[in-house]
């Protein structure tokens, strides 16, 4: 793999802990969520997964756009809603659904594009065989 950037993130405490990134751009503090028995007060790592999976789909959807001289609006959006859980087994689990929004784009032709997003985008691909994902148009 050709290396475009790094960034280094450190958590201190886990889900009631600190968290930040070794650039400093990011300082947040963790709170177990009432499902797990804290006080839900916080943030949680879900809500950086999510935030952080919905942008980088929205690149890569704006990215299979641009090949495919498709014209997205400014204010496209990608709204990404994960759920934790847990497995038969006893083991925690993430799945994700992924919902793109763009005035003015088919709805066929968006559908078409976050497919093809979903096999581009980073997080899809880290995620892939791991995490149910769906994909659907508002």
């Amino acid at each position: 793999m050709k290396v475009l950037d790094t960034i280094s993130a450190t958590t201190t405490g886990g889900r009631n802990g600190t968290g930040s990134t070794s650039d400093g751009k990011l300082e947040v503090k963790f709170s177990l969520m009432k499902a797990l028995g804290g006080k839900g007060d916080g943030l949680t790592p879900e809500h950086l997964f999510a935030q952080g999976y919905s942008a980088c789909f929205g690149s890569a959807l704006q990215y299979v756009a641009g090949l495919k001289k498709i014209h997205l609006p400014e204010d496209f959006s990608i709204t990404a809603t994960t759920r934790i859980g847990q497995t038969e087994e006893g083991n925690f689990q993430l799945e994700t659904d992924l919902v793109g929004k763009a005035e003015g784009v088919d709805k066929t032709v968006l559908q078409e594009l976050m497919e093809t997003a979903h096999t581009v985008c980073p997080y899809s691909r880290a995620t892939k065989g791991n995490m149910a994902v769906k994909l659907s148009v508002a």
